[in-house]
């Protein structure tokens, strides 16, 4: 199968489009510089000159394969209400391209989506793939956890448009759409969360968590999330919605790890919720939120069976340690 990554020099997506290599697929990966385009090249795949944020190219690129991969997003996983706009409108623009072909699509969303803010504490809420979203504010910010309103509105804004272009791939007609919300990927010294959580700690010289730091979320291997990337293109069906967690793990197991990391020992800095955001910016909000998700459904379908859950090892003395 022909298949066309976007964001293939990044970590999840340089992941999933390495692990479709090896099962025999053609990948191609969006490259926008020589750059960009020789480091795929490096990676055994054939670079595509475009750019996500340019829809001729996009266009050009979803007509010439047989399913696309995407992974990239113009704001990253700290994306506004406006930047994720500018991801639908990419997404939109490569459906078009493939309405009526049958071709398929994979989207890559987020566990922010099924975000909560709870003042450091676990909540009970673990969602399966088949929750009703966006969340309402009463939800994902209920007045007892001390939310500024300004920030309820943009975070409110920012998973809207998210979930609206989930919505749209799901439901695409006469394409073979799927939405993928990862957790928290670790693995390989890379991630979103994690290297920001560690900048944080050598700053502050221990590393931080909200209030007692017993908020959750799911978190899954790269190499793990690239198996369920494969298996999506190859299996899954039209308007399936995944999840790619493989366990959970709590803020101040995290942070604590960190810590001994650094060389601080087990203390970790307990802090507000403004302090989060002022210390990481949008990783102290990402940090700050549980993010409880099922993945039995997805498990069950693609007979997808992950099993790294080394995630606090890797930080203290595997690959972000090195």
């Amino acid at each position: 199968m022909k298949i066309l990554v976007t964001g293939a020099t990044g970590f999840i997506g340089g992941a999933a489009a390495r692990a479709l290599a090896k099962r025999g697929h053609e990948v191609f990966g969006l490259a926008r510089s020589e750059d960009s385009a020789g480091r795929l090249r490096l990676a055994g795949i054939t670079p595509v000159a475009g750019d996500f944020a340019d829809s001729a190219s996009l266009i050009k690129a979803a007509n010439e394969v047989d399913a696309i991969v995407s992974t990239a997003s113009i704001g990253s996983l700290a994306g506004s209400a406006e930047t994720f706009a500018q991801d639908r409108d990419a997404i939109r623009a490569m459906l078009g391209a493939i309405e009526g072909t049958g071709k398929t699509l994979i989207f890559t969303s987020g566990s922010a989506v099924l975000g909560i803010v709870n003042g450091g504490e676990a909540t009970p809420n673990v969602f399966d793939e088949d929750v009703d979203l966006p969340l309402p504010p009463s939800v994902f910010a209920p007045a007892s956890a001390n939310v500024p309103p300004v920030m309820v509105e943009m975070f409110g804004a920012a998973m809207a448009a998210r979930v609206e272009t989930e919505k749209e791939v799901a439901n695409a007609s006469g394409v073979r759409g799927i939405v993928i919300r990862p957790g928290l990927v670790y693995g390989h010294g890379g991630s979103y969360d994690l290297p920001g959580l560690i900048r944080m700690a050598r700053a502050q010289g221990v590393a931080p968590h909200l209030g007692s730091g017993a908020t959750l979320q799911g978190y899954v291997h790269v190499d793990e999330l690239a198996e369920l990337y494969c298996l999506a293109v190859e299996r899954a069906p039209a308007g399936a919605v995944l999840h790619g967690v493989a366990g959970e793990v709590s803020q101040r197991e995290l942070a604590a790890a960190v810590s001994r990391m650094i060389g601080a020992g087990d203390r970790t800095a307990s802090l507000e919720f403004g302090e989060m955001f002022a210390t990481g910016g949008p990783i102290g909000v990402s940090l700050s939120l549980n993010k409880r998700m099922s993945s039995e459904k997805t498990r069950h379908l693609l007979d997808w069976s992950p099993t790294r859950t080394d995630i606090l090892h890797d930080i203290e003395f595997g690959s972000y340690a090195t």
